[in-house]
């Protein structure tokens, strides 16, 4: 992880890291929460830089509506209790006008209750449990594809691209990587698909051999992870060792470098799902040049979801800063944004309308869409 330390430094519980602005200049906040500590750190850095990224190019641009934006970040830790807490906080700081976050599924779940009582957009980067946008919260949205959505083109990516029969499930009993999972087995199983195998680990858990070795023994033609990346890479190296010849998939929240660092040599008929960015060259370009690494699996997201709440703001009537709730209901006025890929509307529940999803392999240590590999 050596690669992120030009980057962000992680921010203690309960604290606030204000980013951009300067002293005696007018101010419009908006809020960042992920994990910046903690095992998915990575992760939530490289959401956090993409986030600084979109505020920068508003301030460069002369801010929103005279003001200069400052970006507030908080560390959920990636645990839900914690996420309550630094959600609280944000909704307790009234300069912050919108949220964007949180990651981990597990956290927006609860924190969406937090933001609702205070009428305070949320959009997620990140979360793509169903249950988030099922809840009924107006001011509660997201730009990528939810769970069920996801599960079933994976589910269709293992079954008529890969052609499997016979397919072994693993998650890591979290509401993204279980869920994720569930709605893969679901639809396998509806396309005749044999599941033969649905088990789940425990993050920050080492050693999978022994619950390898149990699901190789039932040749699955497919291993699926749901999942993040650290997990991720040590089943799929792991599994190798073993002697498993067939296909290894996981979801876009495997979609990372440290995947790769992980598997190292071990990295052959891998494949993740992840954001089809039909307009996203100039970003990664930027991304790269002003960090020094490629964007993560979730930077592009955040850099998307950071745009629409500052274009939302931007969109209210008048000169002045706009409350909460002109900004909740100028989020969901969002219309055919310019997204990283295509066009952003929302639906009545907070879904993106549009989540387009491609395919990517590994080659020569980078990621690569499916069907551009080398033969």
């Amino acid at each position: 992880m050596e690669r992120r330390q030009a980057g962000f430094s992680l921010v203690a519980l309960g604290l606030l890291l204000f980013l951009g602005g300067c002293a005696g200049e007018r101010k419009l906040q908006v809020g960042f929460a992920g994990p910046l500590s903690g095992p998915v750190s990575p992760v939530g850095e490289d959401a956090l830089a993409a986030a600084r990224l979109a505020v920068d190019e508003a301030n460069r641009r002369g801010g929103i509506k005279g003001a200069t934006v400052e970006l507030v970040a908080v560390d959920d830790e990636a645990k839900p209790q914690t996420a309550v807490a630094v959600a609280q906080k944000l909704v307790d700081t009234p300069e912050v006008l919108g949220v964007i976050g949180h990651l981990n599924s597990g956290c927006s779940l609860p924190a969406s209750g937090i933001y609702h009582k205070a009428e305070l957009a949320m959009i997620s980067p990140g979360t793509v449990n169903y249950q988030l946008t099922e809840q009924g919260f107006a001011n509660v949205f997201r730009v990528v594809g939810r769970d069920d959505v996801q599960g079933a083109q994976i589910a269709r990516f293992i079954a008529r691209e890969l052609r499997a029969d016979n397919v072994a499930i693993v998650h890591d009993r979290t509401a993204y990587g279980e869920g994720l999972a569930e709605f893969v087995r679901q639809n396998l199983e509806r396309q005749f698909v044999k599941v033969s195998a649905f088990e789940g680990i425990n993050v920050g858990d080492k050693d999978f051999r022994a619950l390898l070795t149990r699901t190789i023994a039932r040749k699955p033609d497919v291993l699926f992870f749901g999942g993040l990346f650290t997990e991720a890479g040590l089943i799929g190296s792991q599994a190798r060792a073993l002697g498993f010849k067939g296909d290894f998939v996981s979801g876009a929240g495997a979609k990372e470098q440290g995947l790769i660092d992980l598997l190292g040599k071990r990295s052959e008929r891998t494949y993740l799902s992840g954001l089809a960015l039909e307009n996203g060259n100039n970003f990664s370009a930027r991304y790269q040049k002003t960090y020094g690494h490629p964007a993560g699996p979730f930077a592009p997201y955040t850099y998307d979801a950071t745009r629409v709440l500052l274009a939302a703001i931007a969109a209210t009537p008048g000169k002045e800063l706009p409350d909460r709730q002109a900004v909740v209901a100028a989020v969901a006025r969002t219309h055919d944004f310019a997204g990283l890929g295509g066009p952003i509307s929302f639906d009545r529940k907070g879904d993106v309308l549009r989540a387009p999803f491609a395919f990517f392999t590994i080659e020569a240590g980078h990621f690569v869409p499916y069907g551009d590999s080398a033969p």
